[in-house]
This record gives C-alpha cells, structure tokens and sequence, in this order.
C-alpha cells in the first residue's frame, strides 16, 4: 500500500471518530506540501483528502474548534516507505493550552505498536502511560526499536509547525478554503 493511501486511511479513520461530535464546532484541516515546501490548510474533508492524493504530504492532520478556540490536534506522520506512523491527538484546556497528548506509535516491518499518554503542564510533557503491543495479535511487546526517532512532544501550540495556520490564518482558510503558507 503506498504511503500517500496509507496516511489517508489513517487521518480518514482518525477525523471520522470526531467527525460528528458536537462538541467540535468546526474543523480546519492541514498538510505538509514537502515538495514546495509549505504548509496548506482545508476548511472542507473533501478538498483536503483530493489535494493528499495530489501533493506529496507524509504530515497531515485537523484541528477542532469549540465555541471560537481550539480543542483539539490530531496529527499523522509517516515516513516515505510507510515502515512507521505516528497518530498524535492532543487535546487543548480552555485556556488554549495543550492539557494532553495521545500518542499511537505503529511500525510495521517490527509488528510494533505503542500507544502513550502524556500529561502538559507548564511547559513540560510527562510520559503517564505506555503500552506495548503487537500489531497483529495486539499481545505486549518489550522490544526495543534502536533505529526509530519517534517525534518530539509538542507542550505549546506556538510550537507547531503549522501554528500560523490553526491560530491566525484559520479564518482565512475557512472564508476561502484554502491557504498555503511558508
């Protein structure tokens, strides 16, 4: 399975568990354009997974929004080959900082997946919970993987990569649909 089908499945699993929740509000959703080198932002589903299909992105994800502030990331990262992926949701108090993040770790060439719970709090993230597993049996592993960097914990969302485009530019992105940015 290419890399780019394979994010998609992910990110469509993962926006569909919040797709009808009420709580939402409304959902921007984001890619990294590796080829050009930018960040672009969707205020449709629809467009946002037809421009996965034409661009190179192994980062996509969405940010949900409650009552005018964010509530919560939810974050995909893959490597080109699709050896491994990162499904990260964090979750925003109502303050506009990230309280937690979940994290689901899947390596497939290793049959390795662990999921891990990290607490915020004043700028620092503490792992709380971590569960090793087998892909295909999901029974516990405790094997080592020396050769995966998993990516580092995002504690403020002005650390985001792409915070331009969730903080100040959402409005932009959801008045014209669309929105690309260095």
């Amino acid at each position: 399975m290419g890399i780019l089908v394979l994010a998609t499945v992910i990110l469509s699993l993962a926006l569909a568990q919040n797709a009808e929740n009420p709580k939402t509000g409304k959902t921007l959703y984001f890619l990294k354009d590796d080829l050009s080198q930018q960040w672009c932002g969707y205020g449709s589903e629809s467009e946002f997974k037809a421009q996965i299909k034409e661009r190179t992105a192994f980062v996509v994800g969405g940010a949900d929004y409650a009552d005018g502030h964010i509530a919560s990331v939810r974050l995909t990262q893959t490597d080109e080959t699709g050896d491994w992926a990162v499904n990260d949701e964090y979750v925003f108090n109502k303050d506009g900082n990230i309280a937690s993040l979940n994290r689901t770790i899947n390596i497939l060439p290793e049959d390795f997946s662990e999921k891990q719970l990290f607490i915020i709090k004043d700028g620092k993230a503490v792992k709380q919970r971590s569960e090793r597993s087998k892909l295909h049996l999901g029974r516990a592993s405790q094997k080592p993987l020396d050769w995966f960097q998993e990516p580092p914990v995002i504690t403020s969302a002005a650390d985001f990569p792409f915070s331009d485009l969730i903080g100040s530019k959402r409005e932009v992105v959801w008045s014209h649909g669309s929105v690309c940015v260095p």
